[in-house]
């Protein structure tokens, strides 16, 4: 048992941050634990497209994007997630890209559309940037997406100093045959081939020169760093996480996160964790992204006792206030 809580000490902490030295000449790599917010102003891609799964949209980003040592002002980028700079096809953007694509759940309704791209452009931290979310987007013609409830949501943020990101929020992947944990996502035609994997890539490479890149292989918490766009994330990460590609010509870049980050005690956990407000709503995720509790607990102490051993992650939402926080169950 002491040797089981020795391990998971180190997976907790080791989870709090990962930086890996890039191949790229111009750009590194930082995997770490942040937070998820979703966009409250928005344009809807599903209206743009007139409902249109297949869709391919160029963006205007509002600002001079340095990119590889060329500025662009706009982006194209489609259902596949991966997306250009320049109208040659050079397919530099591959984040979160899968070659079976995305699709929203129904669009029937647009007064109240729930499942959708939305792209927005916001001032954060005084710098400009454009993102570009998936709402709980599905596997493109997945049979399996009503019957398992599958749905993703991630981010993709371009900030006008050129650092790319990846935001990852809450994934509800459980049971189904498209995703296999440690190994990526399979592709779906008439039945799940499982002779190769498909992505998600996450990478990006120069618009003029493909053998210039950089990209993920292997787990979000335990990767190689590779010039192949075309590697795989094999592991999806937990809600807040973020991989972001800097450009090595700025220096250090650490927006401030949009919730406040609080110690969660006791921490490791064994059968209770204390809160600040009991008339918060809490949501807690397992280290995979599922939600294991959703709440107002009514009091200051919340049973954590049911939980299996691992590590946990814990967002309160009190008023216009986030907070998130992350703690060790034994």
């Amino acid at each position: 048992m002491k040797t089981l809580i020795i391990f998971l000490a180190a997976c907790y902490f080791a989870l709090s941050y990962c930086h890996l030295s890039a191949q790229s000449e111009g750009y590194s790599i930082e995997s770490f634990q942040g937070v998820y917010t979703e966009l409250e102003d928005y344009e809807s891609v599903g209206i743009l497209a007139d409902g249109n799964a297949i869709w391919e949209i160029k963006f205007p980003l509002n600002f001079h994007f340095p990119y590889y040592n060329m500025f662009y002002d706009s982006l194209l980028f489609n259902f596949e997630s991966w997306g250009m700079f320049t109208d040659d096809e050079d397919e530099s953007l591959y984040l979160m890209d899968f070659p079976g694509g995305y699709s929203w759940a129904d669009l029937n309704d647009t007064s109240n559309i729930t499942s959708d791209v939305r792209f927005s452009h916001v001032l954060y931290n005084n710098m400009q940037a454009f993102v570009l979310q998936y709402t709980k987007m599905r596997f493109f013609a997945d049979p399996f997406a009503d019957s398992l409830d599958t749905y993703m949501n991630f981010q993709l943020w371009l900030f006008e100093n050129g650092a790319l990101e990846v935001h990852f929020g809450e994934m509800h992947m459980d049971g189904t045959p498209i995703y296999a944990p440690g190994k990526g996502f399979y592709h779906y035609s008439g039945g799940v081939d499982t002779n190769e994997v498909y992505g998600p890539h996450v990478g990006i490479s120069n618009p003029y020169d493909r053998d210039d890149g950089i990209a993920v292989s292997g787990s979000y918490d335990n990767f190689e760093v590779t010039s192949d766009i075309y590697d795989n994330l094999t592991v999806l990460p937990p809600p807040g996480w973020i991989i972001r590609f800097k450009p090595k010509s700025v220096g250090i870049f650490d927006p401030k996160p949009r919730n406040t980050q609080i110690a969660i005690t006791p921490n490791p956990a064994s059968s209770y964790i204390l809160l600040p407000s009991a008339s918060s709503k809490v949501i807690i995720y397992s280290n995979s992204g599922e939600i294991v509790y959703k709440g107002v607990p009514g009091e200051n102490k919340l049973s954590v006792s049911s939980l299996p051993t691992g590590i946990y992650f814990l967002k309160i939402i009190s008023n216009s206030d986030s907070f998130i926080g992350k703690f060790l169950k034994l």
